[in-house]
């Protein structure tokens, strides 16, 4: 017997419920249509993150990579998927001295499952390395995938959104979510308050398009591990901020296009005994791929 994904699908994903300037718009995962095992979802993704910590200097950590998901069925109390990363390329440095990336050769078309709780959080709610002699990738796979941007498998945007007609906003929000700043770091907290607003919906090509935006209110308490000269150094603190986002969706097909992010973040963090004030820039983008 096929099992079959009842009513969720990958994060990005919008059902059109009708048509039209003054009509309603339902924003429901998949619009409840059944998806099979085996359905597969690509998109590449870009990220960056960069802050200048005193005594040091600039610091970045950047990349870009193919995420490749696909549905692998029920497992227990848990929706599955096998998530591979492929294409990978970094860009770290800090003080124009240039990092060596230690996950990204490892992490190369090496996959991992992401399990997702049936009902509830319907973030990830673990992972797991396929292979055990993977184990080591264990906090790289967090990294990528349970990051600033939590993926939602169940509930558009992380809640429901129904009857929206173009200009209105609906909230959202979701407390101590746990993320991963960059590969190699420890867990970090978000929490966080939000709102998207649907612009617009446009044809284009033939095909109906919905352009949202979001506007988000984070409070974070981080923890940033930095690798300098073949010594780790770990930055802890507060932060507060904003993230700025806008979103194209097919409604015929639903699913993603493009999706743009930018988080800036300010607070005062402490490493190795001393306090400092700091800023920290965020921007995350992703594009539908075959």
């Amino acid at each position: 017997m096929i099992k079959k994904f009842p009513t969720i699908v990958f994060v990005l994903i919008i059902s059109l419920a009708l048509c039209g300037k003054d009509e309603k718009y339902s924003f429901i995962v998949n619009g409840g249509r059944v998806v099979d095992v085996g359905t597969k979802w690509n998109f590449k993704k870009t990220h960056e993150t960069s802050f200048t910590i005193p005594e040091i200097g600039f610091v970045k950590y950047s990349g870009q990579y193919i995420d490749r998901m696909e549905y692998m069925g029920i497992e227990g109390e848990f929706w599955k998927f096998k998530a591979t990363l492929t294409d990978i390329e970094s860009d770290n440095y800090i003080n124009g001295i240039e990092l060596l990336d230690l996950y990204r050769e490892a992490m190369e078309d090496t996959p991992c499952y992401l399990y997702v709780k049936s009902s509830g959080n319907d973030e990830v709610h673990h992972i797991e390395p396929i292979k055990e002699e993977h184990a080591f990738l264990q906090e790289a796979f967090e990294a990528a995938h349970m990051n600033i941007n939590p993926k939602h498998f169940r509930t558009i945007f992380g809640g429901p959104a129904i009857d929206v007609s173009v200009g209105d906003k609906f909230s959202y929000s979701y407390d101590s979510s746990k993320f991963y700043v960059n590969m190699g770091s420890p867990p970090s907290l978000v929490s966080s308050k939000g709102s998207y607003e649907l612009k617009k919906v446009k044809k284009k090509r033939g095909r109906k398009i919905a352009f949202l935006e979001i506007q988000e209110l984070l409070t974070i308490d981080l923890r940033i591990a930095v690798n300098f000269l073949g010594e780790s150094r770990l930055i802890t603190g507060h932060a507060t901020g904003t993230t700025d986002a806008k979103y194209r969706w097919d409604l015929d097909s639903g699913e993603i296009l493009r999706a743009i992010g930018v988080t800036n973040l300010i607070g005062n963090f402490e490493m190795d005994g001393e306090d400092f004030h700091m800023k920290i820039f965020v921007r995350n983008t992703g594009k539908k791929v075959k």
